[in-house]
């Protein structure tokens, strides 16, 4: 933590006020400083060296701390309710792409994506797809949409440049709409010199016309990844606005307002958006309303955008953010955790 950090006293709890940074990054992520709160680690590794007791700094006490442990409502009995977009840059890779099989598994209500996607690439029942070649799937996918070459994806990989050039071309093969859209992406940068948002934000990569050959892969790399993550950026921002406006001011911004603002009028001052880690919005609230505040907070992450696929949101609540266990937004009392 930086030690500019602003502090305030209230009852005995402390709390941390960071400084949001709305234009500091290439993507138009929030990032944020003193404190960067976005990089709280679950776990954390202490080691203790007592030189009384240990000589050798191998025999030192180590302990794991979850760091976010220590993170807790600013009320009593309130909780805090997170929720993450589930894969929202692969789906937004299918919805530019408009491959219909990569949309086909992505809408599937049921089934885990990656397994299903490895079925479809390797050609296996999705029975028989092993956790390792899920994660090598996953791996790759991710290894593709940032433009990895396969000297670098091999690493990830852990197998030959040759292997994973071949791993690359059949997994193309397999989504060609997908391979459609990452040629037409890079050509279309070197043409106008900037790529666009979902929302029509521009990032402007000048180097992938006039850098030397090191730069101009790094701005083609670049182009791709900043159309998926930049659109990823859009939409969590339209949904804190949509949340904010709910629970501050009432108002719903929608077609739905007035339904919307009613349902979940009970809210206002009662819920409060804390904190935005990339694909993750993390609020606190009262423990009685928090069915209601988990309805609205999927409602608002899964409708900011309407893609050729839906857009998933996964939900936890805790009594510390350290501390979440995964809920279903149409449960009833049972989400609620024992204060």
């Amino acid at each position: 933590m930086c030690t500019l950090a602003r502090l305030s006293t209230s009852g005995q709890k402390y709390t941390l006020h960071g400084h949001w940074l709305q234009t500091s990054t290439a993507t138009g992520r929030l990032s944020m400083e003193e404190p960067n709160l976005q990089c709280v680690e679950n776990m954390v590794e202490v080691k203790i060296n007592d030189k009384d007791k240990y000589e050798d700094d191998l025999d030192a006490d180590h302990y794991k701390i979850n760091a976010r442990d220590f993170f807790v409502p600013t009320q009593e009995n309130w909780l805090i309710l997170t929720a993450d977009y589930s894969q929202i840059e692969l789906r937004l890779m299918a919805h530019f792409s408009k491959d219909s099989a990569l949309i086909d598994l992505l809408s599937k209500p049921k089934g885990d994506v990656f397994t299903m996607i490895a079925a479809r690439w390797t050609g296996k029942p999705e029975d028989s797809i092993c956790l390792h070649e899920r994660e090598q799937t996953k791996r790759l996918i991710y290894g593709i949409l940032y433009g990895m070459g396969p000297n670098t994806l091999s690493e990830q990989l852990n197998c030959c440049s040759d292997e994973a050039k071949e791993k690359i071309k059949s997994f193309k093969s397999s989504f060609p709409g997908v391979a459609a859209w990452l040629h037409e992406a890079v050509s279309s940068c070197q043409q106008k010199g900037y790529v666009e948002t979902l929302k029509g934000r521009k990032r402007f990569l000048s180097k992938i016309k006039f850098g030397n050959c090191k730069e101009r892969s790094k701005a083609q790399r670049q182009a791709v990844n900043s159309i998926c993550q930049g659109s990823a950026a859009d939409i969590i921002k339209i949904a804190m606005i949509n949340i904010h406006s709910l629970i501050v001011e009432g108002v719903y911004r929608s077609e739905t307002t007035s339904a919307a603002a009613t349902k979940f009028q009970m809210l206002k001052h009662r819920c409060r958006v804390l904190l935005q880690v990339h694909d993750e919005l993390v609020l606190e609230v009262d423990s009685t309303v928090v069915k209601e505040a988990a309805l609205l907070l999927r409602k608002c992450m899964e409708s900011a955008a309407m893609l050729l696929v839906p857009l998933h949101a996964k939900l936890k609540v805790g009594r510390t953010w350290g501390s979440l266990e995964p809920i279903q937004a149409d449960k009833g009392a049972d989400i609620v955790p024992d204060l």
